[in-house]
């Protein structure tokens, strides 16, 4: 985990000025709130090409955008049946005690936290695939969360981390926090999928 924050924060340190930019249409484009998975993955989709090809630019994220239009529908019904179903749960039992509520407690927040691990790998995982589709990158994201599930933890607690202190710098969110989130997730999923990421030739040199 270590070793991929380094990593990412090297990379968003190299190519700051074109991830401000990406950061702040993310923003823009997410205000609507159906839009934003479809924003969040023409950002992925910017970071995955910066990661793994010499360049990457704003229309990158423009493409990513508009091809994932319907899947932003699609991920934000599921997501508000997810989250909805599981906090009027545990709302609606919040006084309820004994091991078996205790039980249920524990499910209705891991659904919530598995879904939210979900999402976190689903579009770096999307753009790296032959033939992507929403369906195959679902199941993919699960599977990586099986396959890694302490990094999985630690990279959940990071973007929680990283979230909670943007709250208290607003203009970080326009300027920077979801691009570094974007970055984390994609070095996350390339570096676990062992993918030879591009290096500048002048970064070679050095």
């Amino acid at each position: 985990m270590l070793r991929v924050l380094i990593a990412a924060l090297r990379h968003l340190n190299q190519r700051g000025y074109i991830y401000i930019w990406a950061n702040f249409l993310c923003v823009v484009c997410s205000l609507p709130i159906v839009t934003a998975p479809a924003a969040w993955a023409g950002l992925v989709k910017m970071s995955y090409l910066a990661h793994t090809g010499p360049r990457a630019d704003l229309n990158d994220f423009w493409d990513g955008f508009r091809e994932n239009l319907r899947n932003s529908v699609i991920l934000t019904l599921l997501s508000l049946l997810i989250y909805g179903i599981n906090l009027t749960n545990l709302t609606s039992y919040s006084g309820q005690t004994g091991v078996f509520y205790d039980l249920m407690r524990v499910v209705w927040i891991g659904a919530m936290l598995l879904w939210s691990g979900v999402m976190v790998y689903l579009y770096p995982i999307y753009y790296h695939m032959e033939r992507p589709t929403l369906r195959g990158a679902l199941r993919n994201a699960l599977l990586m969360i099986v396959l890694h599930p302490f990094f999985s933890l630690g990279l959940w607690l990071v973007w929680v981390i990283i979230s909670a202190i943007s709250t208290f710098f607003f203009a970080a969110w326009l300027l920077l926090t979801v691009s570094m989130l974007a970055v984390i997730a994609t070095r996350s999923v390339l570096t676990h999928l062992q993918v030879t990421i591009y290096t500048p030739p002048e970064l070679l040199e050095s």
